[in-house]
């Protein structure tokens, strides 16, 4: 009994390649053929993340430029990035909850593991909110900024 128990619930890791193996319609069945929607949700759920954490680190570096040029334009130009990020973290999430799902309807969970969400789905849950709002703030702040400045200007002609 112990073994059996051992060999349903052991967790595993996957080497990168491993990440990107194709799945099947009849999963374990090599023979059954190739479930791309499986496979590209699964890739993508893994990808996305790397492409928000690329593009929220590209953003803080433009946002730095933004800070010691004084220049409105990299301003928005972060907000747009923080958007995409939220969206590619959005993305993520929906990919690996239609993966989640979709496997689930090939494969019946045994009876002693419960199908419940991680801690750390529910901050991916958390984050893309967040990144939203941030990419709110920061073009609201350079379109606030913007009418400072076309003021200031006006003035100084005058």
């Amino acid at each position: 009994m112990g073994e059996s128990f051992d060999a349903v619930t052991k967790c595993v890791s996957f080497t990168l390649t491993e990440q990107f193996m194709e799945k099947f319609v009849d999963p374990g069945n090599h023979n059954s053929g190739i479930d791309l929607l499986r496979t590209y949700l699964w890739r993508c759920q893994f990808l996305l993340p790397f492409v928000s954490l690329g593009l929220m680190c590209f953003g803080a570096l433009i946002g730095l430029c933004a800070c010691i040029c004084r220049s409105l334009y990299p301003t928005i130009a972060t907000g747009i990035l923080h958007l995409l990020a939220g969206l590619c973290t959005l993305g993520s999430v929906s990919c690996y909850v239609a993966g989640i799902e979709l496997l689930h309807q090939k494969l019946e969970l045994p009876d002693n593991v419960s199908g419940e969400f991680g801690w750390s789905f529910c901050l991916a849950c958390v984050s893309a909110p967040l990144q939203f709002m941030a990419s709110a703030l920061f073009i609201w702040a350079a379109h606030t900024n913007r009418k400072e400045y076309t003021l200031m200007k006006a003035y100084r002609v005058a």
